[in-house]
This record gives structure tokens, sequence and C-alpha cells, in this order.
């Protein structure tokens, strides 16, 4: 565990096995890359196939979550309820995640404020190749989270 960033349960709404990605790698203003391991344990993990790649639709919200989180703790805020509004262009070369791969997952900002509609410019690599991106469309509202 990357002990730079607190744990993902510090960070998400999410509890249990809802919490899809596994650490933060690194963070920056704009920017989050996280990690998720593929394996047994994963919610989705399907005997023979793995994860479906429709899944990274949820790992690159949970990345941006994370990163509104981390936010919050710098700002010493509440954090907000995040909502998924849409996804614009999501793209894979893969129809499954595969046992045993490591995925990072990157969520750049492309515009908007918090509190406001926001559009996450996101991809999905896999030893080094991008496995999987698109755009989210994501909006905070003004009620708090609980965490």
């Amino acid at each position: 565990m990357n002990q730079a960033f607190p744990p993902i349960q510090e960070l998400l709404p999410h509890r249990g096995p809802a919490i899809l990605i596994d650490e933060v790698l690194s963070d920056s203003e704009d920017s989050i890359r996280v990690a998720a391991n593929i394996n047994r344990n994963h919610p989705y993990f399907m005997l023979g196939r793995g994860v479906p790649s429709w899944v990274g639709i949820e790992l690159m919200a949970q990345a941006v979550a994370a990163h509104a989180g981390l936010a919050n703790r710098r700002t010493n805020t509440a954090p907000r309820i995040g909502m998924l509004l849409g996804v614009r262009s999501f793209n894979t070369e893969t129809r499954y995640f595969h046992e045993g791969e490591l995925l990072e997952i990157t969520s750049i900002s492309q515009f908007g404020e918090s509190g406001d509609i926001a559009a996450c410019a996101c991809t999905i690599q896999c030893g080094g190749k991008i496995v999987a991106q698109g755009t989210l469309i994501i909006m905070q509202t003004e009620k708090q989270a609980r965490l």
C-alpha cells in the first residue's frame, strides 16, 4: 500500500465489495492515478474470463471520487455526494480485464469547478498500454456524503 496517501476506504463513500480500486498512486490539483488489482475476490470476476471491461466505467468513476476525497482533505471540507451523469466515448481494447492484471486508472479534469458539472478524461492502462478510455461527466451535489 502507498503510505503517501490514506487508504481508499477513507476517501470513498463506498463500503465493502463496492470499492473496486485499491490505492492512490499519485495525485495533483487536476489529476489522479489509482490502481486496481484484478483477482478472484473482485465482485465482478467471472471464472475463466476475468472482469468485464464495462466495469472500467466504475473504476474511472471511483478514481474521480478518490480525487475529490483527497481535495476535501486538503481543504478540510466535508465530502459531498457525487453523481456520474454520463459517459462520452468509452472505448476499450479488451472485453475482459484478466486475473492477475494490475490496472492503472488515470483521471484528468478537463473543465468544471467544484460543485458544478465537470468532465474528466480517463484512461485505464495495463502493462503500460491503454486498454480503455473515456470521458466522464460528473457533478457534486450540495449534500454531504457519509464516509
